[in-house]
């Protein structure tokens, strides 16, 4: 397993996700530190949801295990890897 990896991807994950959630917080009136810090915190625990379930499954997190984990999260929400 590459913490150094798992860890620049999921800082990417987290700016996409930010940056995705940003404008719908301004709407309904939330500020845009707090709508940036909750998206944050959903990105984090995601990416660490899916970690763990990968290592519950077989104790190990191969690089295939991190390819599928991020992959997944651009099937699920195809906005987030949109340019």
């Amino acid at each position: 397993m590459n913490v150094r990896a798992i860890s620049k991807r999921t800082v990417a994950y987290v700016v996409l996700k930010v940056s995705a959630t940003l404008g719908g917080g301004f709407v309904v009136g939330v500020e845009v530190w707090q709508a940036a810090a909750v998206a944050a915190f959903v990105g984090i625990m995601e990416v660490a949801e899916e970690v763990s379930r990968a290592y519950v499954s077989d104790g190990d997190i191969s690089e295939d295990d991190v390819n599928t984990i991020f992959n997944g999260f651009l099937d699920e929400d195809p906005e987030l890897g949109k340019k």
